[in-house]
């Protein structure tokens, strides 16, 4: 193996840790449910809602919602799939400008965090390999602007790649137009 592989590896490594970081401190976070059903962006949720059935903590932040509406490409959609999930999800990462506006098809299951401004960020995520064996995560952020899914819920997400800002470094984000609950799938994927 050449040196860039080895070092484009161990950044690689880093960067799932990061992550892996930020969803391990996500766990408190609120939860919210959703029908097993599809449902559409069409709703008429502000992009200031706070959550309601939580610590006073949780109700003063600020779940982040989709920031502009775009059109998918139902035509020519990008799958990722679960023998190329992490390589898929971190070239996004990392070439961010070349995804931009792709329409986007993935599975996982919903987690959430709390960036540094205290707002409250979805994702859909899957296992990883990580520093103590499987406690690795790999995925994307998702923004939507109906009522995000329960916690742990798998769910099949459609939307446009556009990016977004966490913890001061542009994210790519999947503006969500499609999200449906579906029966759980592959959890653990090693690449």
């Amino acid at each position: 193996m050449n040196l860039k592989k080895t070092i484009l590896i161990i950044v690689l490594i880093i960067f799932i840790i990061g992550i892996v970081f930020i969803f391990v401190n996500a766990n408190n976070v609120a939860e919210e449910k959703i029908s097993s059903t599809e449902i559409n962006s069409n709703s008429e949720t502000p992009q200031t809602d706070i959550i309601e059935e939580n610590t006073t903590e949780e109700k003063e932040a600020i779940i982040r919602r989709t920031t502009q509406k775009l059109e998918p490409d139902m035509d020519n959609i990008l799958e990722i799939k679960d023998n190329f999930f992490i390589q898929q999800t971190n070239d996004m990462y990392y070439n961010l400008n070349d995804y931009l506006g792709k329409t986007i098809k993935i599975e996982g299951f919903v987690t959430n965090y709390k960036d540094n401004n205290g707002d409250i960020c979805y994702g859909v995520v899957r296992n990883t390999p990580g520093c103590c064996g499987a406690d690795g995560l790999a995925g994307l952020d998702i923004r939507y602007d109906g009522e995000y899914p329960e916690i742990d819920t798998w769910v099949e997400v459609i939307g446009v790649l556009g990016k977004d800002i966490s913890y001061d470094a542009e994210i790519p984000a999947i503006q969500v137009t499609s999200i449906r609950a579906k029966e759980e799938g592959t959890t653990f994927v090693t690449n």
